[in-house]
């Protein structure tokens, strides 16, 4: 039995072929003006948003107008496809399609977890006071993207709480994109917004009625220190790749900044006829001298702790730490 006699007898496609007369089903379908049908929406901003990159009939994109310099308040990171940016600070996008018109691109920001991707994103709430400094020429309170473009309509998702943005596009004469400017109005470490938690910002392309024809998905992180954590999430994305795991290293055996790669300071130990005679010289070379102006510096407070020794009948002291220069030396007890 074919699948339609489950749904419908045989009797009853008889009668609506009857019913219909010449015109059948099949010329119906062929006829229809499929434009002029309202495709529903797939709820781009429902309870759980895709978030998979879907370039679409249109040929959509979203990308960082990085303008060829870079830029001191925001990184962004190809390999990790995510964006470092500041505090209310602008970033650039290019969005590209095939120049359909009336079309427009919405902006969303989502948690990235699985466990969390059910959670609105919101501002915490030191940044929802009416009277913080991010709120001076901001009226969306609600809203952790801000977009500088004219005819931002901001939504909130009456089922789902969530946050948006949403701008109609158009291709203005010799540019090949529509450029919008977004700003991150609360930060990733925020206590009651987003928590710490990795977010993404989803791009969809929609029509007049909502239903999605493109889709990009970009990582961001509100920080102060955009170069910074760039690096170090670069760091740890190949690390974890190449299944290779820090070993932790003695402080005395370390002879390279992890950061510059140049040396930092060289520490030799050199024991002779210990441990018989305790005759112990150790020598601390500092080639930075921030590092031996440091070292100088607790070597001071270390002993001021120990000339309680001298105080302490029976007990031998221990010998105290001597600064010359650039090299510290502890000396051998007196017999």
């Amino acid at each position: 039995m074919s699948q339609e006699s489950d749904f419908f007898g045989m009797g009853d496609m008889e009668h609506i072929q009857s019913s219909l007369g010449d015109a059948s089903i099949s010329n119906i379908m062929n006829n229809l003006d499929w434009a002029s049908v309202i495709v529903p929406p797939d709820c781009p901003t429902g309870e759980l948003p895709i978030r998979t990159d879907f370039p679409g009939p249109h040929f959509f994109d979203a990308k960082v107008d990085v303008l060829g310099d870079e830029n001191k308040h925001f990184v962004v990171s190809s390999k990790l496809n995510k964006i470092f940016v500041n505090l209310e600070k602008v970033v650039p996008f290019q969005i590209t399609w095939d120049g359909t018109p009336n079309l427009f691109v919405r902006a969303l920001m989502v948690f990235t977890e699985p466990d969390q991707r059910k959670l609105p994103v919101r501002r915490c709430v030191t940044h929802r006071q009416q009277d913080d400094p991010t709120n001076l020429t901001y009226a969306h309170r609600e809203h952790v993207l801000a977009m500088d473009n004219v005819g931002a309509v901001y939504s909130v998702d009456p089922s789902s709480c969530r946050h948006s943005v949403t701008v109609p596009l158009y291709l203005q004469p010799g540019c090949e994109y529509n450029p919008i400017n977004l700003k991150f109005m609360c930060m990733t470490s925020c206590t009651g917004g987003l928590n710490r938690s990795p977010t993404d910002v989803i791009f969809t392309l929609e029509n007049e009625y909502g239903a999605v024809l493109g889709r990009k998905v970009i990582g961001v992180k509100i920080c102060s220190c955009p170069k910074r954590d760039a690096r170090k999430e670069e760091q740890n994305c190949g690390e974890t790749s190449t299944g290779k795991r820090k070993m932790k290293v003695k402080r005395e055996e370390k002879t390279h900044s992890a950061v510059e790669g140049q040396p930092m300071k060289r520490v030799k130990q050199e024991l002779n006829e210990f441990p018989s005679s305790m005759n112990l010289r150790l020598t601390v070379d500092c080639i930075n001298p921030e590092v031996f102006s440091e070292l100088k510096e607790h070597l001071a407070k270390w002993n001021s702790v120990k000339m309680w020794e001298y105080a302490a009948p029976g007990v031998t002291p221990t010998p105290i730490i001597e600064v010359n220069d650039e090299t510290a030396v502890l000396p051998p007890p007196d017999d």
